[in-house]
């Protein structure tokens, strides 16, 4: 008799709890879906980008590594690393510094030099000017890895040759100019205390 004096709140309970269960579920299903459809859109955008022939948009989308080489002041070879950035006016080239470069983000260029450039890259780094090495892996492990290639190749040019760093291989391209944003501004050149570096 007392079980059948609970059996009404027991299926209320039930209801509430399955309803609200259900209420979830279809939340996190709705969600999941808005998820997918963004993800979807993002990929499409990206593609389309990437597909677009406007090689600078194709580097909006991923940009390969680059380095600027140069000798230094005392006529060592010295490199720093470069990404596109805002500055207050317009998206330019820009170096990264960090604790193991100077404040411009140049660093000798000891180990950079010796990673089996092939062809060797002899004399890239000229004695008064910069060039820019762009490169990107041989080996594509995400879709990324393919759209860094095709915005070197549209922007940088075709790869010239690989080099090898920590076991992996890496295509590059060397060139005089940096494609479609302002270069960094010149800096004279410093010698930089030797670290360990690239």
């Amino acid at each position: 008799m007392a079980a059948a004096q609970f059996a009404p709140l027991a299926a209320n309970a039930a209801e509430y709890v399955g309803g609200t269960a259900l209420e979830l579920t279809s939340g996190i299903g709705a969600n999941a879906t808005a998820k997918s459809r963004a993800e979807k859109q993002d990929a499409a955008e990206r593609e389309a980008a990437m597909n677009s022939g406007d090689a600078c948009n194709q580097l909006e989308i991923e940009v390969p590594d680059v380095i600027e080489l140069r000798r230094s002041a005392a006529g060592a070879p010295e490199y720093r690393e470069l990404e596109i950035g805002e500055t207050l006016a317009e998206r330019q080239w820009l170096p990264l510094a960090d604790s193991e470069t100077n404040p411009d983000g140049w660093r000798p260029a000891v180990n950079f030099l010796q990673m089996n450039f092939t062809p060797p890259l002899g004399a890239v780094v000229p004695e008064s000017a910069s060039s820019f090495l762009a490169y990107t892996p041989s080996k594509f492990v995400t879709a990324a890895d393919g759209d860094r290639l095709t915005a070197m190749t549209s922007n940088f040019g075709k790869p010239v040759g690989t080099f090898t760093w920590n076991g992996n291989y890496y295509h590059y391209v060397v060139t005089s100019t940096l494609p479609c944003f302002p270069p960094p501004p010149e800096r004279i050149a410093q010698d930089v205390p030797a670290h360990s570096g690239f």
